[in-house]
């Protein structure tokens, strides 16, 4: 078994950074990898696939993952940012800065370990501790009850990067804070903090204009790149989810069309041989799967064994407007196309029945009758995937978003997982657009001694109606969501009653319970066949 690193390490390589800062974000049932090189779960420093999962267990599921940004500027030439390896790059530490000053001493002491890590832990220890000993209503006795942050709490505290040098060229504004007295500036002694998501979170700044790409050998956007990589841990799904929020800031002068992102992920489901491919353009989710339910050890990679799980990529917030293959070797007018949609070579794609598409392989390989990869028999291979969105005009000073949930399923066999990715595509939506700013307090989401939520739901599966027994001694509010996250029907239950829901005229597949109390909220998934 690899060993898994937590603290920061850094490596000297002959690259253009001279060195690879690197961390482990393994708060939940994953391992994940990540470092400033440019490519994302992928161990540099022992050669090896870094998305480990379950963790401890020595399987992989993805080989390497990139966040690619691309755009034409007014002189309609294509400009991309494809990230970076141990030899070439696209971007490179820290914030966009004034010219001349990337190179100076002093950019590079202070942003040349472009991570920050933050638990939520951290953070509640700390505010509790500055309001009982420093807040406007502060005691001696309160102070001495409070748990003192250690100092490695309050380095990463103080040391947050809230804010560039603005003498340099740089914005003033970077990593999100919470600002107690509302004065502008970040200062933990006025009782200002970081703002993170989840329960323990990485946070990057990046830019693509420090130097030269040598990666995908393009002109510079001058775009800054903020990613923040996080995770719950809780009893469901969430415990096998790494979620990522990037924002992209156009700091250059120059107004750019068609500007789009994509994520790029090469996914080897333990061995890399034996993979397929698939999107499904409904929930925004990107996935694969093995070929078959045996999933073996190979070529020195550690496989699944039998019932082999499959992973998806959910993009969340802005609708994914292409999805497909991706094969190395492309031109930048190659991955210009597939980027927006496209064949390599700038034709539409056919489905089946030859209408144009920009989703390939967009059927469900458990139905034989829809387009999949596995149903055209093509053979299961190495194999990876290009999801991308599609943002119109990025123009000087623009900002875009966008999330994306890693997910992992293995509750069944080859097959059976692809729906589980899909199903769990469905809950994640439910769960960022309603509930993905909920506070992880004591560093676990959901979890906790004294849950006020208490139900049971039966039968299921279902063939029309469900009994929801609320078990609390508390009202509850009960939302039920198809499997598109569309809201069918809402009701309130109070003290110890049960609640019958009438299912019957709605299509067979999986339904969601979503169950409200206060802050508190808890989803249970129902099958009506």
């Amino acid at each position: 078994m690899k060993t898994i690193i937590s603290m920061f390490a850094m490596l000297t390589f002959s690259n253009l950074n001279a060195q690879i800062n690197f961390t482990q974000l393994d708060h939940n049932n994953v391992s994940a990898h990540i470092s400033d090189v440019g490519t994302y779960f992928r161990d540099y420093v022992n050669s090896n696939k870094g998305y480990e999962v379950p963790k401890g267990s020595g399987r992989s599921a993805i080989y390497s993952t990139q966040f690619w940004f691309a755009g034409k500027d007014p002189s309609n030439e294509i400009r991309l940012i494809q990230g970076g390896s141990t030899t070439n790059a696209d971007v490179f530490s820290g914030p966009i800065s004034g010219l001349g000053t990337y190179s100076d001493p002093s950019y590079q002491s202070a942003w040349g370990n472009s991570m920050w890590e933050m638990c939520q832990s951290e953070i509640d220890i700390y505010t509790t501790w500055w309001e009982a000993c420093n807040g406007p209503n502060s005691n001696a006795q309160d102070c001495a009850n409070a748990t003192t942050p250690s100092t490695e709490t309050l380095n990463r505290i103080y040391s947050w990067p809230a804010h560039g040098d603005v003498s340099l060229g740089q914005s003033y504004y970077l990593a999100p804070f919470f600002d107690y007295n509302s004065d502008g500036t970040y200062d933990p002694g006025d009782g200002d903090y970081p703002i993170i998501r989840g329960c323990c979170a990485v946070y990057m700044i990046q830019n693509d204009a420090a130097q030269s790409h040598t990666y995908s050998n393009t002109d510079s956007l001058g775009v800054e790149l903020h990613f923040m990589f996080y995770q719950y841990q809780t009893w469901d799904y969430l415990n096998d989810v790494t979620f990522v929020d990037l924002k992209a800031v156009n700091r250059s002068n120059t107004n750019y069309s068609d500007f789009v992102s994509s994520i790029y992920v090469d996914a080897d489901i333990g061995y890399y041989g034996d993979d397929y491919y698939g999107c499904d353009s409904v929930s925004n989710t990107m996935y694969f799967y093995n070929g078959d339910n045996l999933d073996e050890n190979n070529a020195g990679y550690l496989g699944y064994g039998t019932n082999p799980p499959a992973l998806g990529i959910v993009g969340l917030g802005s609708g994914m407007t292409a999805c497909a293959p991706f094969y190395s070797g492309a031109s930048i007018n190659e991955k210009w196309n597939i980027m927006n949609g496209l064949q390599p070579n700038g034709t539409p794609w056919l489905n089946p029945n030859s209408n144009p598409t920009n989703y390939v392989f967009s059927g469900n390989p458990n139905v034989p009758i829809e387009w999949s990869a596995m149903g055209e028999g093509f053979p299961p291979n190495d194999v990876r995937g290009l999801a991308s969105f599609y943002h119109g005009s990025l123009n000087s000073g623009d900002t875009l978003t966008q999330t994306f949930a890693i997910t992992f399923a293995q509750n069944g066999n080859n097959l059976d997982n692809v729906n589980n990715i899909l199903n769990t595509s469905n809950e994640i939506k439910l769960f960022y657009d309603n509930q993905s700013n909920q506070p992880c307090n004591g560093a676990t989401w959901g979890l906790g001694d004294n849950d006020l939520i208490h139900f049971s739901v039966y039968p299921n599966p279902t063939n029309g109606i469900i009994n929801i027994v609320n078990e609390s001694n508390i009202e509850l509010n009960i939302q039920i969501y198809d499997s598109y996250g569309r809201s069918i029907k809402n009701t309130i239950s109070t003290n110890n009653s049960t609640i019958e829901i009438n299912l019957s005229n709605e299509p067979k597949g999986f339904y969601t319970i979503k169950v409200v109390s206060g802050k508190e909220v808890q989803f249970f998934k129902v099958i009506l066949d």
